[in-house]
């Protein structure tokens, strides 16, 4: 009967190179690769928001959850980001916006946020998952 023999090279590479994927990615990246998704659905928003005074319009952005905690938009756990009218412009606060969303009893409904969310969402995951799986390849290296 004969022996095999085995050798094993690499692992102590393979080793380092998983040791770094664990540390896992850098805040900031993971940050601006939700802003470059989220920054898909706020065009399509404001592309869709009916435009009268443009305060609406100008409101709507991309927030850090760490500032949406003063929106209550936030959900408390890993990275998050709020897309939608925040804080108030040069003319005015936008209070008015969840009006236009849904309507009210006097005038009916202008959706521009859940269309806007409905068609990007896709492309946004998409372009988020992209970043990030090209950060984790440059991580491997």
């Amino acid at each position: 009967m004969s022996a095999a023999r085995f050798t094993n090279s690499g692992f102590a590479d393979l080793d380092r190179q998983l040791a770094r994927l664990a540390q896992g990615l850098p805040e900031a990246t993971v940050r601006q690769a939700l802003h470059e998704g989220a920054a898909l659905i706020v065009e399509e928003a404001r592309r869709l928001v009916p435009y009268a005074t443009g305060n609406l319009h100008d409101s709507i952005a991309v927030t850090d959850d760490r500032d949406a905690r003063l929106y209550g938009k936030v959900n408390g756990s890993g990275f998050s980001v709020y897309v939608g009218p925040v804080g108030s412009t040069e003319d005015g606060d936008a209070f008015y916006a969840q009006f236009i969303e849904f309507g009210t009893r006097y005038m009916g409904a202008q959706p521009f946020m859940r269309p806007a969310l409905a068609s990007k969402r896709p492309d946004a995951e998409r372009l988020i998952l992209s970043r990030l799986g090209a950060s984790v390849l440059a991580a491997a290296k």
